[in-house]
């Protein structure tokens, strides 16, 4: 069975479950599970960024093809199911199955209500149903687009709907509207939004800016910020992130699906009242993570309502890959509708210039022939002509350049900083950073709006008493031109100025944080360049935009190398945290450890504590993700007592963690304890809570045997993870909770935290191993209660810990089947058990889980009667284990199998 059968297969069940094939990606995944590859080297070979891959656009893909085969499908087990599927497909019918053979689903989408529980939506309406046409305009009647009747009727017909409230069409394409500046894009989409408008359509806008691809989610920023929202009520919280004016969410989003859910739940609910029209302009500039949204979106919203609309410059769209491989996506999937703006010929623009507000006597056919057929060049040379400006400057910054010079001197100065802003501003903004007084700045936008310089943006009535007018440039070019005009000295200082002052009145604006890190940077303050590409970086982490908290490192790392040595040292620090909390590959993380080791050489000679203990931290980040759990001992302690010494808020986060991490790994347990119990005095007197200290003195409490304590201390850090909406966490609290009563006999009591667990797991990336740590605990409580299907219950559980690698709990799983067995006199069932929980804890290097497992199989090979196995594996046990390091299970099974092998032991032929 080839690869090609098996993706046919998936292709015909995907497109009878959503209407849609498989895209390029999403084969390039596929093919790479069928290989057994690892998320790395699927990246490398499809050329996307492994944070995307693993962390947004895997686990939405795993899970879209769990729903369209009825059962859970992950990298993991995705050629079983692949195979699976093409040897169904040919015992039913010989072949791959058509579209009219298979029973369609429905797709869901997440209710506006709960980012978290989908519904099912109204029945999608037949692919070909009648139209009526969106608007009967006459050639004469306004929008007057010269030489663009073509283009005007294709968009008509594109947005056929758009005035027919509920209206749908699956085959609806996304429109792309390509050309070069200037030559007319965006005036033919404000167009036809105003003719939307005029029917009944609802229209959202956004805009990308050259300058602002490292600012996460710009352009839909703008878009929500075109909306008319004067309250917060009813709106997902998670929009406060992206809003801070509707307030600020209390916690971090534990994953970015409730970002991108609780986007495309605002405008599942607009379009369910009016049909929708998304318009993105100059998408060439889109950063990664609105690209990523803007796929999500589409995809989600495609039953709906919802047009989208966007334009690009041809020649810059090719080295955004993020949007290349969108598009390249929707192209595949024969939803991408393009249309290429071309010039206009000599009788366009002769009809241009002679219905324009330029018109002047100059020649047309000399314009056409100076402009190239390019409709905002021609206007400015006939502009220049009319005003009897000299005929030689026929470029266009040089034509801008002598319109701008017919403005009075006090706009002229004006001009600079608001280019230097580098987007859409407010008044009160341009006046506080430029020194200017708000008589004189409004007296300057006058002229410049009357000198069609610049324009009103919609109004931003987002959740606050009155709307904040904005302005932008009435073209992208003119803001180019004028800042290209300021000398680089001045560009320099106007860049200074506008950081200091942004960070000066807003210090602890997280969403500054990246404005205020490109004006530092380009205005050559590079020590609140590094500050703010920290607080920047940082939230891009908070947001899930790893491609860009990525950049924003790499950019503040450059800036750190003319600080002084302490500071320099301190900054590396914070930004190399940054990367590593980012995600890395093997290669990556390699050099991640070189760095961090040398920083905190450098740190430790230059007495810089707080610089060192967050060098110690990246190494435990990496040492954790990779399971060095030796590694993770050592550089546990050495962290503690680095922390001591660091601020107290430092000190009490690492040494929480590193009590955390030594209880976690079952190792120093007296010292995980002392140092957790000093972090929690340290966190009580500056007023913080961490959750890593509640979990740490839970798994202290536990190994020990202290299961009240332990329940305690793990319920408090649960209700925690919950107030964060950290579902990893409590997933993990969860599942510890119901290891307490497994191993405190309460077994009754341990299946609604399972079932918690289970309903936690549903909000988890498809490729998370909670939902099969759930379904383990559940059927490990199951089968020593001995219910009537505990049996194949626990099969199912034990084959999907295998599918999911949880070596860990695999192997605690079977050591308490094992025993169960034991007391069942089911002998060789438990050593079969106990040898393979054994294989398990000695990958994981768990000291209790290898005694624990290591003990049971003596007992097995007792109950089977095989008393030679039984010496050997003791005698090997006894000597690879401290008993006072053990936890209570584990000290129990060994004291147990102790007192079995006596006996034998004390023969003499033994």
């Amino acid at each position: 069975m080839d690869f090609d059968q098996a993706i046919a297969v998936a292709n015909a069940t995907l497109q009878a479950h959503c209407d849609r094939p498989l895209s390029d990606l999403e084969v390039e995944l596929l093919r790479g599970a069928w290989q057994q590859l690892t998320y790395e080297e699927i990246a490398t070979a499809s050329g996307y960024s492994l944070n995307y891959l693993q962390r947004d656009f895997g686990p939405r893909f795993w899970k879209l093809l769990s729903e369209a085969y009825g059962r859970k499908v992950s990298k993991v087990n995705a050629r079983a199911v692949l195979l699976k599927g093409v040897g169904s497909e040919e015992r039913g019918s010989g072949g791959v199955k058509g579209e009219s053979t298979l029973t369609p689903h429905h797709p869901i989408t997440p209710s506006p209500h709960n980012p978290t529980t989908p519904y099912p939506l109204p029945p999608t309406p037949p692919l070909h149903h009648p139209i009526t046409p969106l608007a009967s305009l006459p050639p004469d009647e306004p929008p007057r687009l010269v030489g663009r009747q073509a283009e005007w009727a294709m968009l008509l017909q594109w947005g056929t709907g758009l005035g027919q409230p509920g209206a749908s069409d699956l085959t609806r394409p996304v429109l792309l509207l390509t050309g070069e500046p200037g030559i007319g894009k965006t005036c033919l989409l404000e167009a036809f939004c105003a003719v939307a408008r005029s029917h009944q359509a609802q229209v959202l806008w956004g805009s990308s800016f050259a300058a602002e691809m490292m600012r996460p989610y710009g352009t839909w920023i703008d878009v929500l910020r075109s909306l008319p929202l004067t309250t917060s009520a009813g709106l997902p919280p998670e929009l406060g992130f992206l809003l801070p004016e509707l307030g600020q969410p209390a916690q971090a989003l534990p994953d970015p699906s409730h970002l991108f859910d609780a986007v495309v739940q605002l405008l599942d609910g607009l379009a369910r009242q009016a049909p929708l029209l998304l318009v993105l302009d100059d998408i060439q500039w889109l950063d990664e993570a609105s690209s990523a949204l803007l796929h999500y979106a589409i995809r989600v919203l495609r039953p709906l309502p919802v047009w989208v609309a966007c334009t690009a410059r041809s020649a810059e769209l090719a080295a955004n890959s993020a949007v290349a491989h969108v598009l390249r996506s929707l192209r595949r999937e024969q939803r991408l509708q393009s249309l290429e703006i071309q010039p206009l010929d000599a009788a366009q623009i002769a009809d241009l210039i002679d219905g324009s507000e330029t018109h002047s006597p100059a020649s047309a056919a000399q314009v056409f022939a100076d402009s190239g057929g390019n409709p905002l060049l021609a206007l400015e040379i006939a502009r220049s002509r009319g005003q009897n400006q000299a005929n030689s400057a026929h470029t266009l910054d040089a034509l801008i350049g002598d319109r701008l010079e017919q403005l009075d001197e006090p706009t002229r100065e004006l001009l600079p900083w608001l280019a230097a802003l580098g987007r859409s501003f407010q008044p009160d903004t341009v006046a506080r950073v430029a020194d200017c007084s708000m008589g004189q700045l409004l007296a300057g936008i006058e002229q410049l709006e009357q000198q069609s310089i610049i324009r009103p943006r919609t109004a931003l009535a987002v959740a606050g008493p009155q709307p904040t007018a904005g302005y932008d440039f009435a073209h992208g070019i003119l803001r180019q031109v004028v800042y290209r005009q300021i000398s680089p000295p001045r560009r320099q200082l106007i860049h200074r100025q506008i950081a200091q002052r942004l960070h000066h009145h807003t210090p602890d604006d997280e969403t500054l944080a990246s404005d205020i890190a490109y004006h530092a940077g380009l205005g050559g303050d590079p020590a609140l360049a590094v500050a703010a590409a920290v607080m920047a970086a940082e939230r891009s982490l908070k947001l899930f935009a790893y491609g860009e908290a990525l950049q924003q490192a790499q950019q503040g790392l450059a800036h750190a190398q003319v600080l002084d040595r302490p500071a320099q040292i301190l900054a590396q620090t914070q930004l190399l945290r940054v990367s590593a909390l980012a995600g890395f590959s093997s290669e990556s993380a390699a050099q991640l450890e070189i760095e961090a080791q040398q920083l905190m050489q450098a740190a430790k000679l230059l007495g810089l504590t707080d610089a060192e203990a967050g060098a110690l931290e990246i190494l435990l980040i990496l040492q954790f993700e990779g399971n060095n759990y030796r590694k993770v001992h050592q550089h546990s302690l050495r962290a503690a007592e680095v922390g001591r010494l660091a601020s107290p808020v430092t000190t009490a986060r690492m040494l929480a963690y590193s009590g955390a991490c030594l209880a976690e790994i079952g190792r120093d347990m007296a010292r995980a304890e002392a140092l957790l119990l000093e972090a929690q005095s340290l966190a009580s007197r500056a007023g913080i809570e961490h959750c890593d200290i509640a979990s740490g003195l839970g798994s202290v409490h536990r190994h020990c045997g202290r299961y009240d304590q332990a329940r305690l201390h793990f319920q408090r850090a649960w209700r925690m993870a919950q107030t964060q909406r950290d579902h990893w966490r409590e997933s993990t609290c969860l599942s510890y909770l119901a290891m307490t009563e497994l191993e405190s006999g309460a077994l009754d009591a341990a299946l609604p935290y399972c079932d918690e667990m289970a309903a936690v797991a549903e909000n988890m990336p498809e490729d998370s191993s909670a939902a099969a740590i759930a379904q383990a605990l559940a059927a490990v409580a199951h089968y020593q209660l001995e219910t009537p299907t505990a049996a194949p219950e626990l099969a199912l559980a034990i084959a999907a810990l295998e599918e999911a690698d949880a070596k860990r709990m695999l192997a605690y799983v079977l050591m308490q089947v094992a025993e169960m067995d034991l007391r069942c006199d089911r002998g060789d069932l438990a050593l079969s058990r106990a040898e393979l929980a054994l294989a398990n804890a000695q990958i994981i290097n768990h000291p209790s889980e290898i005694a624990q497992s290591w003990a049971i199989v003596v007992q097995g090979a007792i109950a089977t009667g095989n008393i030679p196995r039984a010496l050997t594996e003791f005698d090997a046990l006894h000597q690879s284990i401290d008993l006072y390091e053990l936890n209570l299970p584990a000290k129990t099974a060994v004291t147990l199998a102790l007192e079995q092998i006596q006996p034998y032991r004390s023969q003499p032929n033994h």
